[in-house]
């Protein structure tokens, strides 16, 4: 299994190697249709800022145990990174986890509301090494980055932009 990542959520988020970042929004779209899209690598660069690719390594809907392949442009450099779904619940909660930059897990969860839906997205990780000095920093970045993705997904939901995408 990928990403050992230490920090718990109600841990203590303020080490100077944690990485914590936690952003919801309301998307008023129903929940299955933001899982749909949320949750889907074929639509991650859609609505994930500087995100070139994203592709499984096997066909069908994600579970437990699938890899996938992300290849990202960050300060005008190529990082190739793989993820492990660690937990898929259809429709409410993905987890990911990952070694590169560092440990960390990403949880996307769902909940339906009556005005459609809310999205949450959960970064957990340590940083070690060098990069254990620029926590406070990426978790800065982290979270803008974060906030600006759930706006572009908002945005292609709530447009109907998604349905014209390429699967």
């Amino acid at each position: 299994m990928l990403g050992n990542a230490v920090l718990r959520p109600g841990q203590n988020a303020a080490r100077d190697d944690a990485i914590y970042v936690e952003v919801a929004i309301t998307i008023r779209r129903p929940r299955i249709d933001v899982a749909r899209v949320m949750f889907s690598p074929r639509y991650d660069t859609a609505w994930i800022g500087r995100l070139r690719n994203s592709v499984a390594n096997t066909a069908g809907p994600l579970r437990a145990g699938v890899t996938v392949a992300h290849e990202w442009r960050w300060f005008h450099r190529r990082i190739a990174e793989v993820s492990e779904v660690v937990q898929h619940t259809q429709g409410r909660v993905l987890e990911l986890a990952t070694r590169l930059p560092f440990a960390l897990r990403l949880r996307y969860e769902l909940e339906g509301i009556p005005e459609g839906s809310i999205a949450r997205i959960r970064m957990v990780g340590t940083a070690s090494g060098a990069l254990r000095f620029i926590a406070p920093v990426a978790n800065m970045l982290l979270r803008g980055a974060v906030i600006r993705d759930l706006d572009r997904l908002k945005a292609l939901l709530e447009s109907g932009a998604w349905r014209h995408l390429s699967p």
